[in-house]
């Protein structure tokens, strides 16, 4: 149970959803900045305690060549070139290309299917549109006996969705309403307007009590974003705060901020982490780019956030979206300067 959470509609639209799964449920989720796979972890959690459930990421059932096209090169765009996602992110060709590609040259789905035949799932639940395009091609040529739900985990119109196999979809679950997205959903298929949920342990620390000048900055699992630079901003800003810095998987970015701040005792650097769990639970606010998971978390916690620039389209719609409905604002040294004002008063 949440202690002291109430259910908005949209929580209880999703929870009711779920409710009327058919068993065994296999959920597939991504690992693409993983926020998509903690997202899954969420909504596993919503299921009925009774419902046979399994989760895993898409990745661990693709070939080389899928998880090269999904993955691997999502990434070094993301961190070497971000602008070129502008181009992926709203020019349809590119997802297009894949769709037809499907087509005509269908990639081996060998490992997928023998994980469908080993779970005997009634219904595969797909967190972001990775996971949906490729058991719905799966479906769609081998006419596997199970539901689709896709569930957006994205908080606005996004490209990955339009190019799919959308009769093989029987349900989508999404947190902005249909007329927002342009995707050709199947007449018969079920659409869901839901409260897109966060792992239960962050709603639990909602009011536990935080030293005010407590920062969180971090940018997703890859630690992509001005780190340095906005940790410097924060201490000159607010001198007696305190940063817990999350680096994530870049290494580089770890050792340029050793280098920078030495032994400074205000700051706390971290590479990888199990969870953010518990810098979320010591901290005030929390410095981000607006990836799914952290704000789903952050405003479950009921942290102050402040939004770093992130990648194109998908991020500039959950940073839309976190604005105006939980509170967050773009990080600057104007807006820090407020809200110290304010944690003063």
């Amino acid at each position: 149970m949440i202690a002291d959470h109430i259910d908005s509609a949209g929580e209880s639209v999703l929870r009711e959803m779920l409710s009327r799964a058919a068993g065994p449920v296999l959920v597939i989720s991504t690992k693409v900045g993983r926020g998509m796979f903690h997202l899954g972890e969420a909504i596993v959690e919503q299921m009925p305690s009774d419902l046979a459930v399994e989760h895993m990421d898409i990745e661990s059932l693709l070939p080389a060549n899928g998880v090269q096209e999904d993955l691997s090169r999502y990434r070094v765009i993301s961190s070497r070139w971000p602008w070129l996602l502008n181009l992926v992110y709203r020019i349809p060709i590119f997802y297009y290309r894949k769709y037809l590609r499907e087509r005509v040259a269908p990639t081996d789905l060998t490992r997928l299917a023998q994980e469908l035949e080993r779970v005997c799932p009634k219904t595969v639940v797909c967190v972001s549109h990775r996971p949906a395009f490729w058991v719905s091609a799966l479906k769609s040529r081998t006419g596997g006996r199970f539901a689709i739900w896709g569930v957006l985990g994205e908080l606005g119109d996004t490209l990955g969705w339009r190019y799919l196999f959308w009769n093989s979809i029987d349900a989508f679950l999404s947190p902005v309403p249909a007329a927002v997205l342009r995707c050709p959903f199947p007449a018969s298929m079920r659409f869901a307007e839901i409260e897109l949920p966060a792992r239960r342990a962050y709603y639990e620390i909602r009011w536990t009590t935080t030293p005010k000048a407590k920062f969180l900055v971090v940018c997703g699992y890859w630690g992509q974003g001005p780190m340095i630079r906005v940790t410097r901003e924060i201490l000159n800003t607010i001198p007696n705060a305190t940063v817990e810095v999350v680096c994530g998987e870049n290494t580089n970015l770890l050792e340029e901020a050793r280098r920078s701040f030495g032994s400074d005792s205000r700051i706390t650097l971290h590479g990888c982490v199990e969870s953010m769990l518990p810098f979320m639970q010591n901290c005030a606010a929390i410095v981000t780019k607006p990836g799914i998971s952290t704000l789903l978390e952050a405003h479950a916690a009921g942290r102050k956030l402040f939004l770093l620039r992130g990648m194109p389209v998908a991020e500039d719609n959950n940073a839309r979206y976190a604005i105006r409905n939980f509170g967050a604002e773009w990080f600057s040294v104007d807006s820090l300067r407020r809200w110290a004002a304010r944690q003063e008063g």
